[in-house]
């Protein structure tokens, strides 16, 4: 008899291990290391997915074992790398995991287990007579139908069907069935094909005289030669499979179904041609090179200013890897990056290319995995999750931007794709490029500090320059009387520049119309009510002018709502306020929606493309606007943080910063980091072709290190002092962060498993972790204490992740999180992006 050692997906933390399934003999040549089955769990036998991480021919214990119930229909077998990886992530991240093969198996690949409930034969209905009104309805509708589905009963009962039927099935009078049905997102086509000669057309259209339907269509596959159903649908705006299944039942066609690739980016490319490497270039590009022949687990870091041709370097990485026969990843930070780099690469390498991003469709993004799975892609462009992508062979993972806090999960698992890369390499023996202007102060200092290797390009590629940066003062446009967010040295700039056929940039990192709306008489914001944030200020016509008070405020409330950036809660702008009753409202702070009225009131007939969180929400909306803006139909590139990296615009000769200090004062010790960061990417859009350009930096503290740093692009000094102030306060890279979360839509019970949890981490110290080396901060209230009705407290450990201090986390998770009062949440992280 064989045995498998199973990790199930779909259990809690602390009861996340190995369990022993026996294999029955009908599966005995199908079950090995990888193989994704479903068994039996629990004392309910509710079916959950697995994975057997090993199969053996002896057992361990002598407890009583159940079966494996099946194999997952045309489910993948994981590779040894995927297993060590879900392996890896599970210690690295303390996920389940269940959370770590989710992230590497495509949600489309996995089998779908529905349930249903019928009645219990024999089931003695009396003892159901003491039963609230409520189940005894939901038992009468399920002996009615027969066979209920989860949605259904949630239609009969609400929010309390769960509930119900779980003391239902728990009492015998209702049985749970489950089905698992096999993955359904793969495609296929029928391709339709002639099979008379254009000699033979008055015979075919012969046996089809009496249907006019199949003559007509006929006559359009003797014209167009073979096609599929789908273009014939498209072309006569109907379904045309009846009249296809009469032709093929005459013997006039044959229909083939053929399985196909979904491929959105099959025809990107735009020509991109390949210029000569400059001196510099090559010099970095040997560099690589010489690392990547190596043949072992290499890292380097690419630093060059903006402009300076990282991504021609990159690419003669890749091509080099490419010609060793080695796959590549190319990671960017930002969906919106995506089609300009796929553009680059596409036209390069053709359909070696799989894209991956979270913006795919579930077939799209399974269709892509099969293709690299099959080695029939060998270059994979994506955002964070592309890291995990099944590359044959892999030998180079580029992280473009590399700084950028996307690539740090903040969901479970909450992996940093830069440790995920790192082990990949590892494992592959492969090279981790990682590029940027403003690298992070973390890789940095392991540049310098000789962990990786520095590769350096301190000039622009060909004749481009840097800008000239103007720090606009902010204070002096309000002494002056101007009141508009749009300053006087912007607006002039922003007028010279259209004037002269060019384009430009403006940033502001805050989408809506205005920030929040008070009451002038008490002074409270407008709050959401599932989240302790204030509700922005969003328009849907443009308000136009200001008028009498009263004309204002109505116009507000008639063309305008408020919105919650957290929950997505929306609702009108009230009539009086909620704290005091006033009726009087002060509507603060400018939103990207307020910029841009304000810059075409400023400069009629100019054209404004804005790109933020709340025009981008339709598929494919990136690639739309960014290439109207190539082509010109626009003057104006408004947007928040997806247009000041990665984006080459040959035309854009001004980049405006507005509220460029908003980031420099928040509390946490990253704020420098990224200001600094931001200012210099934006700034770096200017002057990328032969047009010098300009940038306008609006600021209220223009003395600031950081403005001053960011304007003379000059990162070497601004890390020199950044790193003397994270090592006098032990800030990373001198040490590392944990984080343990605690959540619960009950504020008293959240208070109390604070308590115990602190306790419990201090008795932890004291005994068997008292060798652990931390500092802890807390119990107290998150940043944003209530999310989605959800409270939130946590805790903060300054530390070194070792070993032995994983254990602790570990422990803390497992052991407290098994006692853990129902309705309390406990998660960890490590080096958040943010604190």
């Amino acid at each position: 008899m064989r045995y498998a050692k199973v990790r199930i997906l779909d259990v809690p933390y602390h009861t996340d291990r190995v369990y022993d399934y026996i294999v029955p003999d009908f599966l005995s040549d199908k079950v090995e290391r990888g193989t994704m089955v479903y068994v039996g769990f629990g004392r309910g036998e509710r079916k959950c997915k697995a994975v057997v991480t090993s199969v053996c021919e002896e057992r361990t214990g002598d407890f009583e074992l159940k079966e494996l119930l099946g194999v997952l229909s045309d489910a993948q077998t994981l590779s040894e790398e995927e297993l060590e990886l879900c392996r890896f992530l599970c210690d690295y991240t303390l996920c389940t995991f269940g959370e770590a093969a989710r992230c590497i198996i495509p949600a489309a690949a996995f089998s779908k287990i529905d349930y249903t409930y019928t009645v219990t034969e024999d089931f003695a209905e009396s003892r159901l007579q003491k039963m609230p009104e409520e189940v005894l309805m939901v038992y009468s509708e399920v002996r009615k139908l027969g066979k209920v589905s989860n949605s259904k009963l949630k239609a009969i009962a609400g929010e309390r069907a769960n509930e119900i039927i779980s003391c239902l099935v728990r009492l015998g009078a209702v049985k749970k069935l489950s089905d698992v049905k096999a993955p359904t997102n793969i495609k296929y086509v029928d391709n339709i094909h002639l099979r008379y000669s254009a000699e033979n057309r008055e015979r075919a259209e012969a046996a089809c005289l009496r249907s006019p339907g199949q003559l007509e269509v006929l006559s359009v596959l003797f014209e167009t030669g073979d096609t599929d159903l789908e273009s014939l649908n498209r072309l006569f705006k109907k379904n045309v499979r009846p009249q296809i299944s009469a032709l093929e039942k005459k013997g006039i066609v044959s229909v083939v179904r053929e399985e196909v690739y979904r491929n959105p980016y099959k025809n990107s490319g735009n020509g991109y041609a390949d210029s000569p490497l400059s001196e510099e270039q090559t010099r970095a590009a040997d560099t690589i090179k010489s690392l990547f022949d190596e043949k072992e687990a290499r890292a380097a870091l690419l630093h060059g200013v903006t402009g300076s041709g990282k991504t021609r370097v990159i690419k003669s990485a890749i091509d080099y890897s490419l010609s060793k026969g080695k796959g590549v990843i190319v990671l960017v930070p930002e969906i919106s990056l995506t089609p300009q780099t796929v553009d680059i690469f596409c036209s390069c390498y053709g359909e070696r290319c799989a894209v991956i991003h979270s913006a795919l469709s579930n077939g799209e993004r399974y269709d892509a995995c099969r293709r690299i799975r099959q080695g029939e892609a060998d270059v994979v462009i994506g955002t964070r999750s592309a890291v995990f992508a099944p590359v044959k062979n892999l030998g180079l993972i580029v992280i473009d931007e590399e700084q950028e806090h996307t690539y740090k999960s903040d969901t479970d698992p909450k992996y940093n794709a830069h440790d995920a890369a790192r082990f990949r390499c590892g494992k592959n023996g492969a090279l981790m490029l990682l590029s940027s202007a403003t690298p992070s102060i973390a890789s940095y200092h392991k540049a310098v500090s000789g962990a990786y290797t520095l590769i350096e390009l301190k000039e622009r590629y060909g004749k481009a320059k840097l800008p000239n940066v103007i720090v606009s003062d902010m204070r002096d446009d309000r002494y002056a009387g101007n009141t508009s967010p749009v300053g006087s040295t912007l607006a002039e700039k922003l007028g010279e520049v259209k004037a002269a056929g060019e384009q430009s940039i403006v940033f502001l990192n805050r989408r809506g119309y205005n920030s929040a709306v008070s009451c002038r008489v008490c002074g409270e914001a407008v709050k959401c009510p599932n989240c302790s944030v204030s509700l922005t200020y969003h328009v849907r016509l443009p308000l136009g002018d200001n008028g009498n008070e009263a004309d204002y405020l109505e116009r507000r409330a008639r063309r305008g709502s408020l919105s919650c950036h957290y929950c997505g809660y929306k609702t009108g702008v009230p009539t009086a306020c909620p704290s005091c009753g006033a009726e009087h409202f002060r509507f603060m702070g400018c939103g990207t929606q307020q910029a841009e009225e304000e810059i075409t009131k400023l400069l009629p007939g100019v054209k404004v493309s804005r790109m933020d969180m709340d025009t981008t929400q339709t598929k494919n909306s990136f690639d739309r606007i960014l290439k109207s803006f190539r082509r010109g139909d626009s003057d104006i590139l408004l947007g928040t943080q997806m247009v000041t990296k990665g984006h080459d615009f040959p035309n854009v000769t001004l980049v405006g910063v507005m509220n460029a200090d908003a980031s420099l004062y928040l509390d946490d010790y990253t704020a420098s980091e990224k200001t600094f960061s931001m200012l210099t990417q934006v700034i770096g859009r200017a002057g990328r072709g032969d047009k010098a350009g300009v940038a306008v930096i609006q600021t209220c503290s223009p003395d600031a290190d950081v403005i001053q740093l960011a304007t003379k692009q000059d990162y070497r000094a601004f890390y020199e002092k950044e790193i003397v102030i994270r090592r006098a306060l032990t800030f990373p890279p001198f040490c590392d962060i944990g984080v343990l979360s605690i959540t619960s839509s009950d504020e008293a019970l959240l208070s109390a498993g604070a308590k115990k949890l602190s306790e419990f981490v201090k008795t932890c110290l004291e005994g068997e972790f008292s060798d652990v080396a931390l500092v802890a901060f807390g119990p107290f209230e998150a940043p944003v204490y209530k999310v989605q009705n959800t409270f939130r407290m946590r805790m903060i450990f300054k530390c070194r992740l070792n070993r032995r201090t994983r254990m602790l986390f570990a422990h803390i998770l497992r052991d407290y999180g098994s006692k853990i009062t129902k309705g309390i949440t406990l998660t960890a992280d490590f080096n958040p992006s943010s604190l």
